[in-house]
């Protein structure tokens, strides 16, 4: 399980950017990859845009350009370029991203323990000085927000998390090929909270570097295809995440938990999307259950010991209801007692 040190100045890193539009975007994304105090080894841009705009665009500079027949999306994609990759570490950084010159020296130094296998950045907002995201909470039904979203940025050393934002994500090579790479059927969001569940319950350490920064042109979107991909993979996760005396224990939260979303997705105009989360995961049914199997047979840390990091309230600016200051406390209530049944070995 324990991989050899990284050591800053020697340890190899592959950066991967996947792109569709903005091409310009991404040219500023590649090049604050070269300026780094510690540049990559190797940069792999994989263009999913049928007519390959980021090909002009990134003309005169040192990367190698992938081209898929189709738009492959972004979990995908990252998997095809990681298959080519010949970095110790994988940097998977947002077209939309700039990271700052010493970002890349900064994850080496945080994942420099031999136990940590996926190590995160501070997440800016374009004025570099508010917070995007970084240590991003887990909810126990599957929800993940941005860790002190709309806070002044922070500073301080590493820490250890249960999830880091997919903008910027570092992972070991070796971690990321045992863990299976991102899930299939994952073409865009949430793959960042399933790889760093999947990391910690196979027993390596997530770790949050506040001074790893990137400024990240960020909008909270809302689509129909947004809350789709949305739904499907935070039901994937959770379906193939919990131990199965877990996933019991937490069945009646997690059928309140669809309950709300159903209304809410009624009330906001997309429960269409919702409902196709559901057909799809029932159409993928047995590839789901093959990845359940994989994920469980991966397992070296059991639920009982992962629950504490896990968060029983949901608390950000993305979504407030005045019925959360009532259903929190009861929610994380829920958390403890499903925590203590698992330490006691009830079911």
């Amino acid at each position: 399980m324990l991989a050899s040190p990284a050591v800053p100045g020697t340890a190899s890193v592959s950066a991967i950017v996947v792109s569709y539009a903005e091409p310009a975007a991404t040219r500023a994304a590649v090049q604050s990859l070269l300026a780094q105090t510690h540049a990559p080894d190797q940069i792999i841009v994989v263009d999913n845009h049928p007519d390959a705009p980021a090909r002009a665009a990134l003309e005169g500079l040192d990367v190698e350009l992938v081209r898929p027949e189709h738009n492959l999306g972004f979990a995908p994609a990252v998997n095809h370029a990681a298959r080519a990759a010949r970095g110790e570490w994988l940097l998977c950084l947002n077209p939309d991203a700039v990271a700052a010159p010493d970002c890349v020296e900064r994850l080496l130094e945080a994942g420099a323990p031999p136990d940590v296998g996926v190590v995160g950045a501070q997440v800016l907002l374009p004025d570099g000085e508010t917070v995007n995201a970084g240590a991003n909470p887990l909810h126990i039904s599957g929800l993940s927000w941005s860790g002190r979203y709309l806070e002044p940025r922070e500073d301080g050393p590493p820490r250890d998390a249960l999830v880091v934002s997919g903008a910027a994500l570092m992972i070991r090579a070796e971690t990321f090929r045992a863990l299976g790479g991102f899930p299939p059927g994952f073409f865009l969001y949430h793959e960042d909270v399933d790889i760093g569940w999947r990391a910690r319950a196979a027993g390596w350490r997530v770790r949050f570097c506040p001074r790893a920064t990137v400024r990240h042109d960020y909008v909270f979107t809302k689509g129909a295809d947004k809350w789709f991909w949305l739904e499907r993979n935070r039901l994937w996760t959770v379906l193939t995440g919990y131990e199965a005396r877990t996933l019991v224990l937490l069945a009646p939260l997690l059928a309140a938990t669809e309950a709300a979303i159903l209304l809410f997705a009624l009330r906001g105009g997309w429960l269409g999307s919702k409902l196709r989360a559901y057909a799809a995961l029932a159409r993928s049914a047995p590839a789901l259950v093959r990845w359940r199997r994989f994920v469980q047979g991966s397992r070296r840390v059991p639920d009982r010991d992962l629950l504490d990091d896990f968060a029983g309230e949901i608390a950000t600016p993305l979504l407030q209801h005045p019925l959360l200051g009532v259903v929190n406390p009861w929610l994380e209530r829920y958390r403890r007692l499903v925590l203590r049944s698992l330490r006691s070995g009830r079911t």
